[in-house]
């Protein structure tokens, strides 16, 4: 299984992506309900089950899982916790290895990142300098970003053995956003948050945008926003911003907290 550097991960400002591949993200999973059986955890007790003592490593471990749909929150506010989702309990449960194979190969497109590339690079993917060029140049990434994006990339599509034939998302649209939100959700706030927002003709030259797609990135403590929308493109926006307001809420430390 490929390890990626959680010091890379800690500090870099790439777009999110699970930082570690799918194989280990099934491992953890595993733990997780071996650890917590079939109860619900608390986020500051998930490392118990990983042997994992930073919370911050614990966060981002969760995120990976998150990205995957592998685990979801359940509740609100103090009563938020943690559980195994939907496809995470098909995957554990299943006796077929035929079920447990398309859990996996609908788990390694669920992150966002993950399946805009596989959609363009299939199974031939370009040279690793071409990729990388591509990851920073056009698409955010840092130099650093870019490198463990690949790796987790490369193990992941490897080790859920996709094909060409593989490229439609299995989920739809709808599946990978809440995917995505479950990820986000389970990241790291190593501060107070804060929101940037370009919208419309202030957006910043990172990248073009198709009218009614907002894109919006959690960087650790803080949100890019980027968006030209009609209206419904406006109401997906205001759906999103909610959802990510609570996220923010959520992982933001606790005034009883000692700081980073």
């Amino acid at each position: 299984m490929t390890e990626v550097n959680d010091n890379t991960a800690q500090r870099d400002r790439s777009p999110a992506y699970p930082f570690v591949p799918l194989e280990i993200a099934l491992a953890r999973l595993a733990e997780f309900e071996t650890y917590f059986k079939r109860s619900a955890a608390r986020r500051g007790k998930v490392g118990e089950a990983w042997g994992i003592k930073s919370q911050a490593y614990a966060d981002r471990t969760l995120a990976a899982l998150g990205y995957f749909g592998l685990l979801e929150y359940r509740g609100t506010g103090k009563d938020r916790q943690i559980v195994v989702s939907d496809e995470g309990r098909k995957y554990l449960r299943a006796q077929q290895e035929e079920t447990k194979r398309e859990v996996v190969k609908a788990a390694a497109i669920r992150p966002r990142q993950i399946a805009k590339f596989w959609s363009e690079w299939g199974g031939d993917r370009p040279a690793e300098a071409a990729c990388l060029d591509e990851l920073v140049l056009k698409n955010d990434f840092s130099e650093a970003g870019a490198r463990e994006f690949l790796k987790v990339y490369d193990a992941t599509i490897s080790y859920a053995g996709l094909s060409d034939s593989d490229k439609s998302e299995p989920d739809g649209g709808a599946k990978s956003e809440a995917a995505e939100g479950e990820g986000a959700a389970m990241q790291t706030a190593m501060k107070p948050a804060h929101v940037t927002a370009h919208v419309g003709g202030a957006a910043p030259p990172m990248v073009s945008l198709p009218i009614g797609r907002p894109r919006i990135v959690m960087n650790g403590d803080h949100l890019d926003i980027q968006a030209s929308v009609d209206l419904e493109g406006l109401k997906q926006l205001q759906t999103m911003l909610q959802k990510y307001a609570e996220i923010l809420e959520m992982v933001a430390p606790k005034k009883d907290e000692a700081p980073n």
